[in-house]
């Protein structure tokens, strides 16, 4: 089962690579769109979540911010916490992206809704797992 994840996670990798580099944007900073939520996702979030040392957080968020893809504002209740919202620009980005991994997702699957509540079962599995170490 490992092998088949592991296969899995690098072919969905490729297709997320392959339809974030039509909007000139890297596969981390990709990432780092699906991640942000409306309400903004604080770039501490970010770091813990995709894993990521916050310096590279920090670099990439940049370099969106530059193409006003995202912006960042400081919190008015903790003036440390900064959070980080996508622009409409990002937040059209982001749906084209996840549009067109969606699209090769499905076509490769027969029966795309048993194929989804395995992989959301296993994932609420997984995060239980972790929330238990």
């Amino acid at each position: 089962m490992f092998e088949e994840i592991l296969h899995l996670n690098t072919n969905f990798t490729s297709i997320v690579r392959f339809a974030s580099k039509k909007h000139a944007i890297t596969l981390p900073q990709a990432l780092i769109l699906f991640y942000i939520s409306q309400q903004g996702t604080s770039m501490s979030e970010l770091a813990q979540y995709l894993g990521l040392d916050p310096s590279t957080i920090t670099r990439n968020i940049e370099k969106l911010e530059k193409r006003n893809i995202l912006y960042r504002e400081r919190s008015t209740k903790d003036t440390r916490m900064i959070y980080v919202y996508k622009s409409a620009e990002g937040l059209k980005i982001s749906n084209n992206i996840e549009q067109e991994a969606e699209n090769i997702l499905i076509q490769s699957a027969k029966d795309g809704v048993g194929v989804q509540n395995v992989i959301q079962k296993m994932n609420w599995n997984l995060e239980k797992s972790k929330s238990l170490k």
